[in-house]
């Protein structure tokens, strides 16, 4: 055997195992963490409002951080999200068109009611499913909850004690391809977990100033 293809099959061999230990560190590891980030066994286990609709979800994922707020004062940052409305405080170069997630309480957005239409982007609305003010609210994209692209988007408060409260939201997404599928296990996490932890610093410093 030459010298040149001994180094071509170590090479191989080289590039297969480091694939294989890179498939393990992801379903082992990354897909466990980031499907549910910051949430406990309770929270993951617990049924959320819209579980039903969406019967057959090829990604769920269940978030959570705690907050040192009271419920209210976190509503009012959930309520208003949306493109070009409050923005998702997250990455807003790649979800709002670079307009600046809100840094404060728009009046003009506190207003949501079963029915309406919350702007994902500018090809896409969600509309609000159910809605129970300082505790839940769900949104659905897709009226075809069986078809490729449906998916429910839930949040929850539940109050901890009297200052700090769980912030909880849950993704049941019918991703329609296996390379849909492979961006959402490998890159939804960081624009969700940015999007709570831009809550988390908004309505933490709204009960400062309430103090």
């Amino acid at each position: 055997m030459s010298i040149g293809l001994r180094k071509l099959l170590r090479m191989a061999v080289l590039l297969v195992a480091s694939l294989a230990l890179l498939s393990v560190w992801f379903h082992v590891f990354y897909r466990p963490w980031q499907r549910n980030w910051g949430s406990t066994e309770e929270e993951i286990e617990r049924r959320m409002p819209g579980d039903e609709i969406v019967p057959t979800p090829t990604f769920i994922a269940t978030r959570a951080v705690t907050i040192r707020g009271r419920p209210e004062q976190i509503w009012p940052w959930i309520v208003q999200m949306g493109y070009r409305r409050a923005g998702f405080y997250s990455y807003d170069r790649l979800d709002n068109d670079g307009t600046p997630s809100a840094d404060r309480i728009l009046p003009e957005y506190q207003d949501l009611e079963v029915g309406d239409e919350v702007p994902l982007s500018n090809v896409a609305d969600a509309e609000v499913r159910a809605l129970e003010p300082h505790r839940s609210l769900l949104l659905l994209v897709g009226h075809h909850t069986e078809a490729p692209g449906a998916f429910t988007w839930a949040w929850g408060l539940y109050p901890l004690d009297r200052e700090h409260t769980r912030l909880v939201t849950r993704l049941r997404w019918r991703v329609d391809s296996s390379v849909s599928i492979l961006l959402m296990e490998a890159g939804e996490i960081w624009m969700m977990r940015k999007c709570l932890l831009g809550i988390k610093r908004r309505a933490e410093r709204l009960a400062r100033e309430a103090t």
